[in-house]
Formats: C-alpha cells, sequence, structure tokens
C-alpha cells in the first residue's frame, strides 16, 4: 500500500509539498482541544459539575501544564529518530484519548491528569510536529509557508471558543469533548495516514520542489553492486543537511537564549492574560461582552501580522521583524498595564496579536535558518519544553498576584518589564556564524 501510494504521489502534477502544508494546517487546527482559548469554554461547567473554586481549577491546569513540558523534551528527538510521521500518528491519536478521558473526570485528580494530557499531546507535541512538517519541505518559501500556516490558529483563536461553548450548551461539555476525539480520529488520523511524507527526498524530489539533478536522485535510492554474477541494491542514507547545528552548537549561541526567551515570556503572558480574561474584565468593570469581542480583536489581528510577518519573513531581515514581534508584545502588555479603559483593552488586543502573530510566523523561519533541517527536533523541542512551562506558569503568576492585591495589574506590568529587554536584544541578533545562510 505505501509503495503505491507513493508511486501515485510521484506522478501528482504539483510539488507533494504543498499538499503536506495543507495537511500541517489541519494538523495546527487539530492541537485546539489542549490550547487555552478551547479549554476556557469549558470553565463555567467544569466549575459547576465538579464543584470546584476558580483557584483550584487554575491549580489543576498550571500543574497539568508544567507537567507537560516535562515528556515534551521528548517528542522532538524521537521525530528525528522514528520520523515525523509515525509521531504525529501517535500524537493525534493520544489526544483524541485524551478527550475521551477528559469526558469522564469527576474530581480536582483526574481533571489534572486530563490537563496533563490535552496539553503535552494538543498544544505541545502536536503543534511541534505541525510547525516542523512544513520545516521539512520547505526552505527558502518557508516565511510564506509560515504565513499560511498561522491561518488555521488565527481561526480557531477567534472562533472555536463560541463554537464550543454553543455545543457545549446543546449537548454538555462531556458530550462535546467526545465529538472533539471522533473529529480527531474520523478526520485528521486517517488524512494523516494516507497522506503524510517524512522529507521530500523520500518521493525524489527537493526541498521548496526545485528540480535536482538524476544523479542525484539515483543516488538518494539505490547503489548497485555486484556480487557475483547480478547485482544488489543498497540504501543509501537520505542527504543530510550540511548547514544544521546541533542541540548542543545551538545552545552555545546568543541568538538561541533570545530566541527561546522571548517565546517562553511571550507565552507566559499570553496564557496568563488569556485565562483570565473574563475575570479581568469584570475586575475592571468593563462592559458585558468586553471579553468576547477582545477575542475576536486578537485573532484578525494575529492573522494580518502572521500573514504579513510570514512573507516579509522571505525578504527581510529576520532580527528586524523580531524585533517588531518583541516589541509590540511589550507595548501592547505596558498599554493593559496602563489603561483600564475599553479602549485600552481593545489596544492591547490589538497589539498583542500582532505582536503574536509576528513571532509565531517569524521564530519558526529563524530557527530553520539559523540551526537547519537535521536536528530541529531536538533544537526546538527544549524551547518547547520551556515555553509550555511558561504558559503553565503564566495563570499562576497571575492568580497569585491577584489573591494578594486584589488586582491583576502587578502581573501585568511585571511581564511588560521581563518582555523589555528582550524586545531590545532581538534587533541585535544575527545567524551563528559557523553556519553559512543567504
Amino acid at each position: 500500500m505505501n509503495l503505491l501510494s507513493d508511486r501515485l504521489a510521484k506522478r501528482l502534477p504539483f510539488f507533494y509539498g504543498y499538499l503536506m502544508l495543507l495537511l500541517a494546517l489541519l494538523m495546527q487546527l487539530g492541537t485546539s482541544p489542549g490550547q487555552t482559548y478551547a479549554v476556557s469554554a469549558f470553565t463555567p461547567s467544569l466549575l459547576s459539575d465538579l464543584h470546584l473554586t476558580e483557584s483550584r481549577l487554575g491549580l489543576a491546569y498550571m500543574l497539568g501544564t508544567l507537567l507537560a513540558a516535562v515528556p515534551l523534551t521528548l517528542v522532538g528527538p524521537a521525530a528525528d529518530r522514528h520520523g515525523l510521521k509515525i509521531v504525529s500518528m501517535a500524537v493525534i491519536t493520544g489526544l483524541a484519548a485524551a478527550c475521551v478521558f477528559a469526558s469522564q473526570v469527576r474530581g480536582f485528580y483526574s481533571l489534572l491528569a486530563a490537563f496533563f494530557l490535552l496539553r503535552f499531546l494538543g498544544q505541545g507535541s502536536l503543534s511541534l510536529v505541525s510547525s516542523n512538517t512544513t520545516a521539512m519541505w520547505f526552505r527558502s518559501r518557508i516565511g510564506r509557508v509560515s504565513a499560511v500556516l498561522a491561518i488555521g490558529s488565527a481561526i480557531a483563536f477567534s472562533f472555536l471558543p463560541q463554537w464550543l461553548a454553543g455545543c457545549i450548551e446543546a449537548v454538555g461539555w462531556r458530550s462535546t469533548y467526545l465529538y472533539l476525539a471522533a473529529t480527531l480520529v474520523l478526520t485528521l488520523l486517517p488524512l494523516v495516514i494516507l497522506l503524510y511524507r517524512n522529507r521530500p527526498e523520500d518521493l525524489g524530489q527537493s526541498v521548496d520542489g526545485r528540480v535536482i539533478a538524476l544523479s542525484a536522485v539515483v543516488a538518494a535510492q539505490t547503489i548497485e553492486t555486484p556480487h557475483g554474477g547480478g547485482g544488489s541494491k543498497e540504501a543509501v542514507e537520505p542527504e543530510t543537511d550540511p548547514d544544521s547545528l546541533t542541540l548542543s552548537q545551538a545552545a552555545r549561541t546568543g541568538s538561541y537564549y533570545i530566541l527561546g526567551l522571548s517565546n517562553i515570556i511571550w507565552a507566559m503572558a499570553g496564557t496568563g492574560v488569556v485565562f483570565y480574561m473574563y475575570t479581568l474584565c469584570d475586575e475592571r468593570h468593563l462592559p458585558e461582552g468586553t471579553a468576547g469581542g477582545l477575542f475576536k480583536i486578537l485573532g484578525i489581528s494575529m492573522l494580518t501580522m502572521q500573514l504579513s510577518g510570514g512573507v516579509l519573513a522571505d525578504f527581510m531581515k529576520l532580527h528586524r521583524l523580531l524585533g517588531v514581534g518583541t516589541g509590540l508584545v511589550t507595548a501592547s502588555l505596558a498599554w493593559l498595564y496602563l489603561d483600564p479603559t475599553v479602549l485600552g483593552a481593545r489596544v492591547f488586543a490589538a497589539m498583542f496579536g500582532g505582536g503574536q502573530g509576528m513571532l509565531i510566523s517569524v521564530s519558526g523561519v529563524a530557527w530553520l535558518r539559523y540551526y537547519g533541517r537535521q536536528h530541529l527536533g531536538a533544537i526546538r523541542g527544549v524551547v518547547w519544553c520551556g515555553t509550555v512551562a511558561g504558559s503553565g506558569c503564566g495563570p499562576l503568576i497571575m492568580g497569585r498576584i491577584q489573591d494578594a492585591n486584589g488586582s491583576y495589574d502587578a502581573a501585568i506590568g511585571m511581564f511588560a518589564l521581563a518582555m523589555l529587554p528582550l524586545a531590545i536584544a532581538a534587533w541585535f541578533i544575527a545567524p551563528p556564524k559557523t553556519v553559512n545562510r543567504r
């Protein structure tokens, strides 16, 4: 079956990477059960049915997220070793099982386990393999490809919480989790099984769909070696990326820490504010419906900047775009801290969504162009582990400060101050000198 499907794939009149881009987009949508914006739709029902306080619910979510960061470091190396297809199939199957488990939770500890599974498999693992999928197939056009990939997350961010809330109201939160599991198993998993290919070299193609020499194709497939009167075919290892750095080499560059910490602090601040968006608006006595409108603004601005940032990443210096992204995130948090009005909240949503969109699209390009493809799973896996941990600490910090001071303002100000030096440093990073870049 695999041989037959590979033969069909090779006969397609277009570069197979475009089909992989569509599949990566669907995988990005599939991460939703583990994302904060989706979990927030279940919060009222979880509080009511499980008889939990808000602090107890928040604690379960935070601990689940922090624990999810521990095994996440294994996902990238596993993808490097076994291939992205096998890991993607395992992750999607596991995420569906996690949704089924979430539909059966009865108390704090089972909810903690459900949050751990959803965050590890959805927000962590599936997001990682989705972004690494496009990195295997595109290089010179990776910015524009990342922009297209961003559409999935932006659409989900803008509209999925409202859709989930309607579904929960119609059939209940437990059945809604079962519907999410069925969707993953009946749609996304079969597509990955049938269509996913690890690398363009597997189909005799090249990154970005460039035409490669016949000799390279032949060498990539077999080497003829005579034995006695006949010949035998000996498999050749796939071509490696000569520009790739190992994890230890990447860890010796300053750009690695600026990129990594920017992602971690941004995730910490974003998850904290989004998790408490409704209570933050209530605390500031903003009109009813303000929080729902902010999600729309966040999603639209994020999509706009992801699309433009991804395209610009193919033509502009990456450090400038990263500086814009980190600068917008920093400015948005400072604005939210200083202006407690509806206008202030909307300006925050527009700037934070824009900065987040820029960072999502440009960071994906930077990891590939700075460090290469060969060890990308291990390199991004460590940072992604920190990002997931940071996203778990954000709500914890916000909640603790609110309990102590009766306001989220100090936490928001602290996030802004933490982002400020990174926003400045991002303007001065450069590709590692040991790696040739165009």
